[in-house]
């Protein structure tokens, strides 16, 4: 399992100790992961709904890039 941290960017990095490469003596190293947050093109009449409530009770300004 892998924890992701809330509020993690596009493009931010986390380690992931002892899943890397194996080394020449049979250890593991970290293994690096960039992060890709992907956001769907098609979305149905609910979700919208959804991202409309959210919208109107979050107080995140993506132009801040944190909460106001």
């Amino acid at each position: 399992m892998v924890y992701i941290p809330k509020g993690i960017q596009t493009g931010e990095k986390i380690k992931i100790q002892g899943r890397g490469y194996k080394d020449s003596k049979g250890g593991r190293g970290d293994l690096i992961a960039e992060i890709k947050i992907m956001v769907p093109k098609i979305i149905n009449d609910e979700e919208i709904k959804l991202y409309e409530k959210l919208k109107a009770i979050s107080r995140f300004s993506p132009r801040q890039g944190k909460s106001a």
